[in-house]
């Protein structure tokens, strides 16, 4: 197959090399995955991506230089930069979406995979080429937001849930799979001997509820390690302020930065327990099958996703939200029940590269064989 994969995003760009953007990671391994088995990939997105694909870059000049906004020049400067932001963004999104489908009007391609963003809606609207999405994203819960009323417009079209749980919404959309997110595991390492510690990693945003792992830490005087990147994009500014820094104090709460690789992998696998105590129904936890996959329990209150991620029991703690930090202190008393060997079973049978891969091969053969989609139609591990 000929596979347009679009991942149009100006956080792509070596100049946000320390935003966190999890869609990039997991794109990239898709593109190059397809690539080995044997499928003509074009990717488009930024230059400066590392990848098997061909990349069809996107305007560098929109996505690397801070440029102004003429038009409102007039207004305080830090919502200058704010509006200038969002249209360098469109900017590059826009021109990298045409491009593809500019491509498939050429026969250059047999499907175009939107893997982040919104733009190719308008152009399958007008166009019909075969396309599917990819969410990564909640859905609308209310009348009055901006999803509502982008979804509504095309609800008709190939989307593709990240989990089950993510499709709930007041908008009925036209799922066609559920494929989770897999791992390369190879680049994570198995841990059997836990250090006497706790982590957290990933974006320091309330949301993810970093303020209530660290409460926990100190109310079991258990020492919490949080991984995370400097980058002012990947935190809550106010919160981090007035919830998270005045108690890293280095003893009990540590922040170590941000980990990539074989430094991930170490910090994963020598922590007893990954604390995930949401405050959002997250569609997908990556973090949580990457602790699994070292071999390290999750403990994460009951939204979104977690409890078909993790096996309650086996892989960790699926704890009731309204139970609070209690909750959280009882799975914590408790962790050194869980075999860890189990967690990386499971990231094995469920959670892998190849399998996220082969199943999005199968989608993509459906919608070009013309198969009948409909909301029934889930891959095997989503039944």
């Amino acid at each position: 197959m000929r596979i347009g994969l679009l991942i149009p995003h100006i956080y792509t760009s070596s100049v946000y090399k320390n935003r966190i953007f999890a869609p990039l990671h997991i794109g990239i391994q898709l593109a190059d995955s397809l690539v080995e088995n044997g499928h003509e990939v074009y990717l488009y997105s930024s230059q400066d991506i590392k990848t098997k694909a061909t990349i069809v870059p996107g305007n560098k000049t929109a996505s690397d230089k801070p440029l102004e906004y003429y038009q409102f020049r007039n207004i305080e400067e830090h919502e200058q930069d704010t509006i200038a932001l969002a249209a360098r963004k469109a900017l590059f999104e826009n021109e990298l979406t045409m491009n593809a489908y500019e491509d498939y009007k050429q026969g250059k391609l047999d499907i175009i995979h939107s893997f982040e963003g919104f733009d190719a809606h308008y152009l399958n609207q007008l166009t019909n080429f075969p396309t599917v999405y990819t969410l990564h994203d909640p859905l609308p819960h209310k009348e009055n937001t901006l999803e509502y009323v982008r979804y509504s417009m095309f609800k008709r079209h190939n989307y593709i849930s990240i989990s089950n749980s993510q499709r709930a919404s007041i908008v009925p959309l036209n799922f066609t799979a559920t494929i989770y997110h897999g791992l390369d595991m190879s680049e994570y390492e198995f841990g059997n001997e836990p250090e006497d510690y706790i982590v957290y990693f990933g974006r320091v945003i309330q949301d993810k509820g970093v303020d209530v792992a660290i409460k926990l830490a100190y109310e079991t005087n258990t020492k919490l390690k949080i991984a995370t990147s400097p980058d002012r994009g990947n935190r809550d500014q106010k919160y981090y302020d007035e919830k998270i820094a005045p108690f890293i104090d280095n003893d009990t709460v540590e922040m170590v930065g941000y980990l990539k690789g074989k430094e991930k992998s170490d910090f994963i696998k020598k922590a007893k327990a990954f604390v995930f105590p949401l405050q959002w129904d997250e569609p997908f936890g990556l973090t949580i099958i990457e602790s699994m996959a070292c071999g390290t329990p999750v403990i994460a209150f009951d939204k979104g996703s977690v409890p078909e991620l993790v096996e309650n029991g086996k892989t960790g703690f699926v704890v009731p939200a309204h139970e609070g930090v209690e909750g959280l202190k009882e799975a914590l008393s408790n962790i050194d029940e869980i075999d860890r060997e189990n967690c990386r079973k499971h990231v094995e049978e469920k959670f892998t590269l190849e399998k996220m891969v082969e199943n999005y091969e199968a989608l993509y053969r459906k919608i070009l064989d013309n198969s009948p989609l409909d909301d029934s139609y889930k891959l095997d591990y989503a039944k």
